[in-house]
């Protein structure tokens, strides 16, 4: 027996543990694909956003009246021509001019040494020729009226960034030698970059944190989804082991009566009448057991109230039927009810949940024993009291009194028939009701059930 607990134990244990790892890893996939999506969208939206500006003004400077003159005119004007940066459109910005074949003819390629000489002059312009401009684009005609990302190696290491537009153009040059067939402009874009590298670092740095941090969460979610599990299967688990253990009893008992009777097979029924009556107590206890069983089993998939509009001789008609239980047990019962008008309510379980209570409380009286009912409507709420002068219960006992088959004196209960399911069918109907139920001591002795139904309008 020890073996086959212990065999069990194991095999709850790595089916909770699997179960756990499962968890673990449908949460930790499903935070990394939120964290994943959610970086993904901010860095385009930041991409976006940054660079907006910027294509702005390079789509304006497509349309500026100088570049119109330029393409109309087909000559450019003394001031580019002349200037010691041939193609500079601004301080930040720059053109490049090709023909149909796609070879650059403005602005012509200088002397290298020129270049360098003059870039003092022009402190405001990337330290870039035409020509490495030129080279690092790769002119394509599929670029056309698209605006791209262009990064250009710098002499000093590292690399100079732009956005450019690339335009079709279709001009003839005042000799009629050449012609325009396509225009880039360029716009130096490294303080963005520098922006939007700073950025980007830091919104991936902060989702790695919280990416990470999603594991600790996966692990305390994974543990946390389990626990309902757990109590559910322990609580599964405890009602078969305490119903098999109490159906064993009888079974027991009425084996070894039915025995008896085999070994006396000359005996009369009056000869066997105490064998023949144990076996018949046994026999209706299980049928009590079974039968609480199924409601429980019934009232584990719900309890539907159905409320019926009820009055002062529905109480009265029950406090009848307690008062002569009471008297037959040799004890006293007292009921009050304080009700100025019709109420609804759930005659089948109110009537259910207060035999309960009211045999609990008979049951564990003396032979002097009083069991007092109170019934009393306050605003939407029907508040029932149902005291004792028993023996009471210990505060140990009251946090457990309402668990199925708990029984606070065993060998007294089962001497009094009972199971330890009442209690356990009064929660639920009190549940089922989103009513409250508390147990406390009554003084000078006993024990006192409040419970608190929320009615219906």
């Amino acid at each position: 027996m020890t073996h086959m607990k212990l065999n069990v134990k194991n095999i709850k244990t790595r089916i909770f543990k699997r179960n756990d790892g499962k968890n673990f890893l449908h949460f930790f996939v499903a935070f990394s694909i939120i964290f994943f999506v959610l970086t993904s969208i901010i860095l385009n939206i930041l991409a976006t956003g940054i660079y907006k500006s910027t294509d702005q003004n390079l789509r304006n400077l497509a349309q500026s009246p100088l570049l119109s003159q330029l393409v109309e005119g087909n000559q450019m004007s003394s001031n580019m021509t002349n200037s010691p940066h041939p193609g500079n459109f601004g301080p930040t910005n720059s053109i490049l001019i090709y023909d149909a074949a796609g070879k650059l003819i403005y602005p012509k390629s200088q002397d290298e040494s020129t270049t360098d000489a003059n870039r003092d002059n022009n402190a405001g312009l990337p330290e870039i020729s035409s020509v490495q401009l030129e080279k690092a684009v790769h002119f394509d005609p599929s670029a056309v009226g698209s605006i791209r990302m262009l990064s250009v190696p710098s002499s000093y290491g590292g690399n100079y960034h732009y956005r450019y537009l690339t335009l079709n153009v279709t001009q003839v040059d005042t000799n009629g030698n050449s012609s325009w067939a396509y225009m880039q402009i360029f716009s130096n874009v490294d303080q963005l970059q520098e922006g939007l590298q700073r950025s980007r670092f830091i919104i991936i740095t902060t989702m790695v944190i919280f990416w990470l941090l999603s594991i600790m969460a996966s692990l305390y979610l994974a543990a946390w989804t389990r626990r309902p599990v757990v109590a559910a299967f322990e609580r599964q688990k405890s009602f078969v082991e305490n119903a098999s253990h109490e159906l064993r009893t009888p079974l027991a008992i009425l084996q070894n009566r039915l025995e008896l009777l085999f070994q006396n097979p000359n005996a009369t029924i009056l000869d066997e009448s105490e064998n023949i009556s144990e076996s018949l107590q046994e026999v209706r206890n299980m049928r009590l057991l079974t039968s609480n069983l199924l409601n429980l089993a019934r009232r584990d998939s719900g309890i539907k109230i159905e409320p019926e509009e009820t009055g002062l001789p529905f109480f009265k008609s029950l406090f009848a039927n307690y008062e002569m239980l009471a008297e037959n047990a040799g004890k006293q019962f007292s009921g009050q009810v304080d009700l100025d008008e019709n109420i609804m309510l759930d005659q089948a379980l109110t009537k259910q949940l207060m035999t309960i209570l009211f045999d609990n409380a008979l049951k564990y009286t003396d032979d002097d024993g009083e069991v007092k009912i109170s019934v009393q409507k306050l605003n939407n709420q029907l508040n029932i009291i149902v005291s004792d002068n028993g023996e009471g219960i210990s505060d140990q006992d009251k946090k457990k009194v309402f668990d199925r088959f708990y029984r606070v004196d065993k060998a007294r209960t089962r001497q009094k028939g009972g199971l330890g399911l009442g209690l356990s069918l009064a929660k639920q109907i009190v549940d089922a009701y989103k009513g409250k139920v508390s147990v406390e001591d009554n003084h000078p002795k006993g024990t006192r059930f409040n419970i608190r139904l929320r009615l219906e309008k």
